[in-house]
């Protein structure tokens, strides 16, 4: 199941990385890709030094919830059609 597909320059593993958690989800590449990955506690720390750059972390987390609420909320909407019963007299 894909759940959605990354564009170039996105950041992958980011709310599990700041949760200190397992992965979610698995990443494929459909492509070549370039990627560099860091540790966590790098990132915690440049978090730290730079209040400018968490601020955006933030901004990218609450836009990732807003789309799994959406998500949700397409799904829970949508119910499976029943077959008509038909009455006989």
């Amino acid at each position: 199941m894909v759940l959605r597909v990354a564009n170039a320059g996105e950041v992958l593993g980011l709310s599990a990385s700041l949760a200190g958690g397992c992965y979610q989800v698995t990443a494929e590449t459909l492509d070549t890709v370039r990627l560099a990955a860091i540790r966590r506690k790098d990132l915690l720390s440049f978090l730290r030094q730079h209040g400018d750059a968490c601020y955006r972390i933030v901004n990218l987390l609450s836009d990732d919830l807003q789309i799994a609420y959406d998500r949700v909320r397409a799904v829970g909407l949508v119910r499976p059609r029943r077959p008509r019963s038909i009455r006989v007299h």
